[in-house]
């Protein structure tokens, strides 16, 4: 039994147009979260840390899937059953170009993921800076590690699944599913999105569960960093659901942006929510404790005003 199927029927975009409102609503939502995060630390602080701009970043490849996504969704791809269809040059040639920017909106939709999580991992570079651990510097390291790793594997495997190369977007005759469909992509996306998003949840549970602080904030702080197991659950749901739609990309752009819009929330809850709680430092301060360190790295992501680790 092959994992690629027949393409799904062709559809006019007054069909899919309602999916292309929720992609840019969806992108807006997104923009409008990183925004909120960043003019509410520039109040506080009159300044951006370094997960501030990192998490800015990420708007420049969200945008550049959403204008690929736009031109998709309203041209099609090859992914679609052309039999008895008259295509003209100019429709073969529309098509032709949205399946090559297929390629293009995956690799910018994992490249938004990534940065976001790039930027908790900054933040946590904060945490544990001011917990003085070594081991847990360490973890970070590794971290980082995975994190380039399985990007640069996402990367790789939107671009091997098919030969010859230029089959990506040829419209006809049929390249097959495994130049249409883009499953070992979706698979791959999948696995890694599911494994760092865990290694992000897992990590700072022992810096918090060990902390003073009291067992009421513990468990708000835990939760808070359990929101990225929202962007697993959506994961785990994209993959069945998209193989049972035959790859169709109208679903799967709705998947992707629906997945970016937790991610989001996900990466900025947790300096948003101390924006709402009016928690956080304002000004310089030093703790006198480790939990003082800790609540006050997590609710204002300030670790770089405390003081440096032993041994530098």
């Amino acid at each position: 039994m092959t994992l690629y199927s027949d393409p799904p029927a062709l559809r006019e975009f007054k069909y899919d147009k309602p999916t292309l409102l929720v992609c840019w609503w969806a992108t807006s939502f997104c923009t409008l979260i990183i925004l909120l995060r960043l003019a509410g630390r520039f109040i506080r602080t009159e300044r951006l840390f370094t997960e501030d701009r990192v998490a800015a970043l990420a708007l420049i490849p969200l945008y550049a899937r959403m204008a690929c996504v736009h031109y998709i969704l309203i041209y099609g791809t090859n992914n679609a059953q052309f039999d008895g269809v008259e295509l003209t040059d100019e429709q073969i040639r529309q098509k032709t170009i949205a399946s090559g920017l297929v390629l293009a909106s995956r690799v910018f939709y994992a490249a938004t993921l990534w940065v976001l999580k790039t930027a908790i991992l900054e933040f946590l570079h904060r945490l544990t800076r001011a917990t003085w651990e070594r081991a847990w510097q360490t973890s970070l390291y590794a971290i980082r590690i995975i994190l380039a790793v399985t990007f640069v594997a996402v990367v790789i495997s939107d671009l091997i699944e098919c030969r010859p190369f230029r089959s990506y977007w040829q419209v006809l005759p049929d390249p097959g599913g495994q130049c249409r469909q883009g499953y070992v992509q979706l698979i791959t996306m999948a696995v890694c999105n599911v494994l760092t998003d865990l290694l992000l949840v897992i990590f700072p549970i022992p810096i918090i569960v060990t902390s003073s602080m009291t067992l009421k904030r513990k468990f708000q702080l835990v939760l808070l960093f359990s929101l990225s197991l929202s962007v697993v659950g959506v994961t785990l749901y994209r993959v069945p659901h998209i193989i049972q739609e035959d790859g169709r990309q109208q679903y799967r752009s709705l998947l992707a942006s629906v997945e970016l819009l937790f991610a989001t929330a996900a990466a900025n809850s947790l300096v948003l929510g101390s924006f709402m709680r009016d928690r956080g430092l304002k000004k310089q301060k030093v703790p006198t404790n480790l939990g003082g360190r800790i609540s006050g790295s997590l609710a204002a992501s300030q670790a770089s005003n405390f003081a440096p680790p032993l041994g530098k």
